[in-house]
């Protein structure tokens, strides 16, 4: 046998040996490493899956020896960590001495951001749940942390995550959990071991603004963790969503969004708003508008505003409704009987509010009376004979929402009648100059010394609630902590 041949016949004896020793640790290691590269380039090949067997989402929280494995890894390059790092560490060891996340593709960032901000709001809804904890019962954190460690750094658990939870269990309406849409705007950058995520959180109502979210996450002993968020009101942004894009904000609303031309919209500050008709179970439910500047979801859709260049769906007429000449379908819009936007008036611009004391509005609920300021009370006919016909009517499960050109009138589907008026933009601040002018009100007033006030803040800005739990709520709501201005007041009685 020549010199050549018996070279090849020692190494093949040589990786033989190695490669069925259960002894070693380190060939363990090397072995367990190129079946994970296998599964690497298996799940290459599917379209944004993870690359860890059995899973569609990525693990946050992997094993050891998944840190070490990388979809550019091939079986000689694991096997040469695995020699090199053979002297004198073990395999759990040498992984976490040589952490190099796999680089991820936007489906597994998606999953991965959703799986996390899942277990963070899994971790403080349950040890809540646990412990019982509520106002009366404030958290103790030294309990939470430890359940939270899996999913952050224990830098943003001490400070981010720690200032949560002393107003996470408040048994109020806050909002806290970030709501996002990952299908517009959302990017991403990986850089080693840090990954960075910008996402949208669209408006939920007509009340509210979107808000845009960045993340950090590090890869810390095989896991990622998160290591920093912030939320930043989209108010005042221009987005200027395609729209595309608004379709894809308005879908998750039904089984089916249907684009239905675009409005300039009062609710937006006359900004374009993409209308949708919204489907169910293959039927009509709704009708949207969306901003193109900050996600807001708008109500004021009539369709003769419509300016975009595509034809508004609600104007493709079925060939056998055309048989009516141009004259009888002029006469059918003009039948106010017939006619949706009868109810409404774009270009009503009539003032509904005047200047008084809002901290005592709720006790003024006598129809037409002297002191009749925030019209409590009052059936839709009543709304229209003083004021005209709304710019905008909303329906819902709670009742109907008239709007006029400096507040919102929400009427109960109980007995019809006005029980919660929203207060917004300029007079919404000519009212009190900011958060310390309102609790001076407040505080020195006999009858609102019965009642409660909490401070809160969300994705929406900051709020002072004013709340008896029995007759009456008001929430001033400002964009920053002082309440300067303030930008939208809601006066509700909530014995309705």
């Amino acid at each position: 046998m020549s010199k050549v041949a018996i070279g090849i016949m020692t190494g093949v004896l040589a990786l033989g040996i190695a490669g069925c020793s259960s002894g070693d640790g380190d060939t363990s290691k090397s072995v367990n490493a190129d079946e994970k590269n296998k599964q690497v380039v298996h799940k290459e090949e599917e379209k944004d899956v993870n690359a860890t067997e059995g899973k569609d989402n990525v693990e946050t929280t992997p094993t050891d020896n998944e840190g070490n494995v990388s979809e550019t890894s091939g079986s000689n390059s694991s096997s040469k960590n695995s020699s090199d790092n053979s002297n004198n560490n073990s395999p759990q060891e040498s992984s976490k001495s040589n952490d190099t996340p796999a680089i991820l593709k936007e489906g597994q960032i998606k999953n991965l951001l959703t799986d996390n901000m899942d277990a963070i709001f899994s971790a403080f809804n349950k040890a809540g749940d646990q412990y019982g904890w509520n106002n009366a019962n404030p958290s103790d954190f030294s309990k939470l942390s430890p359940k939270l460690t899996p999913y952050a750094t224990s830098s943003f658990i001490n400070n981010d995550l720690k200032s949560l939870a002393k107003k996470y269990y408040c048994e109020c309406d806050e909002h806290f959990k970030p709501e996002l849409n990952m299908d517009v705007r959302f990017s991403y950058e990986q850089n080693g071991n840090k990954l960075s995520i910008v996402a949208l959180e669209p408006a939920t109502d007509f009340l509210n603004m979107g808000s845009k979210w960045e993340f950090t996450y590090l890869f810390e002993d095989g896991k990622w963790k998160l290591n920093y968020w912030k939320a930043t009101s989209l108010e005042h942004k221009n987005l200027n969503l395609t729209k595309d894009e608004a379709k894809a904000l308005a879908s998750p609303y039904g089984d089916k969004a249907e684009y239905d031309g675009a409005v300039t919209s009062l609710d937006a500050d006359g900004a374009k708003a993409y209308v949708f008709r919204i489907y169910k179970n293959g039927k009509p439910q709704n009708v949207i508008g969306i901003s193109a500047t900050n996600t807001k979801l708008v109500y004021d859709l009539e369709e003769e505003f419509s300016i975009d260049d595509d034809a508004p769906a609600t104007q493709d007429k079925d060939a056998s409704e055309g048989g009516a000449g141009e004259a009888d379908k002029k006469a059918e819009q003009d039948n106010s009987s017939q006619d949706d936007s009868s109810d409404t008036d774009k270009n009503n611009t009539t003032a509904t509010l005047g200047n008084f004391n809002i901290y005592n509005e709720y006790l003024n609920i006598e129809v037409g009376g002297p002191d009749d300021n925030m019209h409590f009370g009052y059936l839709p006919e009543e709304l229209i004979a003083k004021f005209g016909k709304p710019i905008a009517i909303t329906t819902s499960s709670n009742g109907a929402d008239f709007q006029y050109s400096d507040a919102i009138y929400s009427l109960s589907r109980a007995d019809g009648k006005v029980y919660k008026v929203t207060i917004t933009g300029s007079r919404a601040a000519s009212y009190y100059k900011d958060f310390a002018t309102v609790k001076k009100v407040y505080e020195g007033d006999g009858v609102y010394g019965a009642f409660d006030l909490e401070e809160t803040n969300d994705s929406e800005g900051y709020h002072l609630v004013y709340d008896n739990y029995s007759t009456a709520r008001h929430t001033y709501t400002s964009s920053n902590q002082e309440g300067n201005p303030i930008k939208k007041i809601v006066v509700e009685l909530t014995d309705n």
